[in-house]
Parts: structure tokens; C-alpha cells; sequence
């Protein structure tokens, strides 16, 4: 009897401490590309192994039967708004980055209401089911996504899969200085010269005047559209954010100062070390003994984007290499040689890590980078968009890669960066020293997120970590007021004369 009463008092008890522990969370990831999704997965996984309750939406379902907390909303029809604008907004990227910022904004505002109009997206919105939840997740590409912890007046947590833009930092207060730290948008890597440091300065104001006087209004006339005149502003919402989760690491991005808020989870994490070849494709890298080139330009760069004369000059450089190529590339290639083998997917971080594999030539995304970089093989870049040449040419002054202009190469010049990265060591034993670097860290990525994630639930929030300056006007801010006050001046130089005391003193 005794033993039956224990063991049902310890059954309450756990429940207990199960139903305390665990949170309702809402999760939001409205990019249309994969590289954002998988960025955190891994999160929304390990979340929901932990007990907690998720709601994602996503245009990427993980549809793991296994992860019985995970509630999925897709969002996948995006892809076809995304799909359809990617190629042009990819050409625009390389001639006009201010017309790029601005097609970019229409694009993602189109895609942003389309999802805030999904049945499931407005069942959350009128609250019929009565939710409650703990802790909004909300990628910052989205701000108007915000509003979901307004509404649910729960915390909010700022997500990132890659470098933040200007404005995300500001919205915590967090310093961001044009020459120290330029735009991910700009191809600069410091220390930068005199033209770049015009250029950065001239486009980090251009990116704040630009939020001002339309990124806040817009996404003001969203809300407002959405979830109810009486929302407060973008701003107000925006500021009362709890922390900003950045995927980007010390070792591998530009060092910058951080506000307690801004935490980085970069260093890899999303890579599944378990992930492994299919036979016929593990076979064939364990017979090339010579070397493999691996050879992918993402998700988002189309063939549509490769000029004719690059796809020649590649293929040139290709047939004169002695080196077997793995190409992933959405179309036929005729004319290619048959040490090129073509194919619309690859598992590439299983192709990374095989020994024989001596150079990823990519276009530059993060994910692909941080997959590159702990598998210890060195790079080519050839930069399209958006943070891609930034983070580029940040790889290039480290050591670790080459890179070239995809519109003006030759076969010449891209054969011999290939030779070149893999005929030195220098590269390979220079990337192998940045990994390890970075994996020498006291908590990974994912540790970190799940703690503060935690941290966040369990105090409601992480007002106490906010950065004063959040609350000043701009003009404080920099010190106008005090640089142009004459009579503030004047004050200081009453402060210096002797008092009438002190003059009869002497």
C-alpha cells in the first residue's frame, strides 16, 4: 500500500514538474529557402525532444512523426511567388543593390501576405482555439511577424539564419559602425580602403533612411491590416524584443561588439554528422583517389543565372583538370566531359566530409560555408547575391578560399584557382585551424539557443538585459544636442570660474 501511494505521489510530482517545465512556443520562419530553414531545425527538433510544445510555421516541414510535440503550419506554396522572381532578382543583385533592396522588400512583402492570409496562419491571428503561448520565434527578415507576440503577449525572440542587416541590430540597440562593421549586402571585408569606407557609409545611411520612411510604414499598414488597428507601431513591438539569435560565430564573421541581447549561435551546428552516401556514390569517391571537386551553387542560383560564356569556360577548365567533378545542376549538360558527373541534388555534407573531396567551388551561402568549413575543404567562391560575395571575400582574407567574378572570368583563370587551392597546402591546413577554432567554444550553437530559449521562459522575458539606448532619440544618441549646444557650452565655462568664496579666498 505504501509503495502504491509513493509511486502515484511521484507520478503527480513528475507530471507537475513536466507541465512547469515545458512551454508552448510559437515558431516563425517564413522564408521560401531552404538555407533559412535548416539554419533551425535542429532547434525545433531538440525543443520538442525536450517536452516543450511547438507551433512552426514553415515553408520547409520537417515531418518527423517521431517529434509528436512539433506542430507543423506549411507554408510551401510560397516557394512558387519565390521561384518564379529568384532569377531576375539574382541579375538585378549583381548591377543595382539599391534596386535589389527594394525588389527584395516587394518580393518578400507579397510572399509575407500571402502567408498571413493562409487558413491556419488566420486561425492563429483570430485565436479560435483560445492558444496561449510562452515565447514568439520570429525571423527577423519578417518584422511584421512580430505582432504574434503582441497578440499572444508573450515574449519575443529575434531569429536569424545568417548576418543581420542594419536595422535588426538597431532595433536592440546594438552599435553597428559602416567601416568596422560594413552591410552583409556590400562585397567588402575589412579592413576596407577609402572608397569602400565612402561606399559602406553612404549605404548604411541609405539602408537607415530607407527603414525609416518606408520599411517602418509598411510594416505599421501591415499590422494594423492583419492583426488590428489598435497594435501598437512596428517599433514599440520591435523594441521590446527579449534577445536576437544570429547564426554567425567570432572566428568566422567580422568581430563586433554585442549588447547582452545579441546571441550568437553560429559555428556549424545545424550539420547532421550523421548523415552518410548512398553506396554507389560512396563507392565512387572512395575509388577516385586523385581528388573530387564538389561543385554546387545552392538552392536559389538557377542555371538560368550562369551566363553561356561562363558555362563554356567551365566546362573547358573542367575537361583539362585531372579531377572528377561532382556538379549539382538543375539541367542537361551535353557537351560535358566524362569526368563531370551532373545531378540536380547531392547529399552535400556527406560529400564534404569524404577525405577524397579536395575543393567546394560554391556561390557563397552560409550554411554551405559553415558545412565547408568543418569538413575541412577549402573553397571557391563565385558570389551571385545578396551576403554571398561578403562572405566571400571575408573567407579569402582568412585564408581559406579564392574567388572570382562569374561575369568576367576565363577558363584560364578558373582553372588555375582550382590548381592552385588544391596543389597548396596552405588552404587546407589554414581552414582545418579556423574549424577548430571555432568548434573550441564552451557551448555549441544549439546549446546556447535551447538555453536562452529557456532562460527567456522561465524569467518571461529579459527586460533587464535591455540596452538603454534603445530609448534615446537619435539626436542624443549621437551627441548632437551636446556638440551643437552653445549653451551648454557656456555653462562648462561658467563651472571653471572661481566662486565669489573661493576669490575671497585667495
Amino acid at each position: 500500500m505504501y509503495l502504491k501511494i509513493t509511486f502515484c505521489s511521484l507520478l503527480v510530482v513528475s507530471q507537475f514538474l513536466m507541465e512547469t517545465d515545458c512551454a508552448r512556443i510559437l515558431a516563425i520562419v517564413p522564408t521560401p529557402s531552404y538555407s533559412h530553414q535548416v539554419a533551425f531545425q535542429h532547434i525545433w527538433k531538440e525543443l520538442s525532444l525536450r517536452g516543450h510544445q511547438i507551433t512552426l510555421l514553415t515553408t520547409d516541414p520537417i515531418n518527423n512523426k517521431n517529434l509528436t510535440n512539433l506542430t507543423e503550419i506549411d507554408l510551401h506554396f510560397t516557394y512558387e511567388s519565390w521561384n518564379a522572381n529568384i532569377t531576375n532578382l539574382i541579375d538585378v543583385a549583381q548591377e543595382d543593390k539599391l534596386k535589389f533592396i527594394r525588389m527584395f522588400v516587394s518580393i518578400t512583402s507579397d510572399i509575407l501576405q500571402a502567408e498571413l492570409l493562409h487558413p491556419q496562419v488566420q486561425k492563429l491571428i483570430r485565436n479560435e482555439d483560445n492558444q496561449q503561448f510562452d515565447l514568439v520565434l520570429a525571423e527577423v527578415l519578417y518584422p511584421t511577424m512580430y505582432a504574434f507576440a503582441e497578440l499572444y503577449k508573450c515574449p519575443l525572440i529575434g531569429i536569424s539564419s545568417l548576418e543581420v542587416i542594419i536595422a535588426g541590430y538597431h532595433s536592440l540597440g546594438n552599435p553597428s559602425h559602416p567601416v568596422l562593421h560594413p552591410d552583409m549586402l556590400l562585397p567588402f571585408a575589412p579592413p576596407l580602403n577609402f572608397k569602400e569606407r565612402v561606399i559602406s557609409t553612404l549605404h548604411t545611411a541609405f539602408l537607415i533612411m530607407h527603414a525609416r520612411f518606408l520599411g517602418i510604414p509598411r510594416e505599421d499598414r501591415a499590422i494594423k491590416k492583419h492583426f488590428g488597428e489598435h497594435f501598437p507601431t512596428i517599433t514599440k513591438i520591435s523594441n521590446r524584443m527579449s534577445l536576437l539569435f544570429v547564426n554567425t560565430d567570432p572566428i568566422l564573421n567580422v568581430i563586433r561588439p554585442l549588447v547582452p541581447s545579441v546571441i550568437q549561435i553560429g559555428g556549424g551546428s545545424h550539420i547532421d554528422s550523421s548523415a552518410t552516401l548512398p553506396q554507389n556514390l560512396q563507392k565512387l569517391l572512395d575509388e577516385e583517389t586523385g581528388g573530387v571537386i564538389y561543385f554546387s551553387l545552392g538552392t536559389n542560383v538557377k542555371s538560368g543565372n550562369v551566363r553561356n560564356e561562363t558555362l563554356n569556360a567551365i566546362l573547358e577548365a573542367f575537361a583539362e583538370i585531372p579531377y572528377k567533378v561532382l556538379w549539382k545542376f538543375d539541367d542537361n549538360l551535353s557537351n560535358k566531359t566524362d569526368n563531370v558527373m551532373i545531378s540536380r541534388w547531392f547529399p552535400q555534407q556527406a560529400v564534404l566530409r569524404h577525405p577524397n573531396v579536395k575543393l567546394f567551388i560554391t556561390q557563397g551561402g552560409w550554411q554551405s560555408i559553415e558545412e565547408s568549413i568543418f569538413s575541412y575543404t577549402p573553397m571557391l567562391g563565385m558570389p551571385f547575391f545578396a551576403d554571398q560575395a561578403a562572405n566571400i571575400n571575408r573567407l579569402v582574407s582568412k585564408g581559406i578560399a579564392l574567388s572570382l567574378d562569374h561575369k568576367t572570368m576565363t577558363k584560364e583563370t578558373f582553372k588555375q584557382s582550382i590548381l592552385e587551392i588544391i596543389r597548396n597546402s596552405k588552404y587546407h591546413n589554414r581552414v582545418k585551424e579556423l574549424a577548430e577554432l571555432a568548434q573550441d567554444q564552451p557551448m555549441t550553437g544549439l546549446e546556447k539557443a535551447i538555453w536562452w530559449i529557456e532562460y527567456v521562459i522561465r524569467h518571461k522575458g529579459a527586460e533587464h538585459l535591455r540596452n538603454p539606448a534603445v530609448d534615446l532619440p537619435w539626436y542624443q544618441y549621437y551627441l548632437l544636442d551636446v556638440i551643437n549646444d552653445e549653451e551648454a557650452e557656456d555653462t562648462f565655462m561658467d563651472e571653471d570660474k572661481p566662486t565669489v568664496e573661493e576669490e575671497g579666498c585667495k
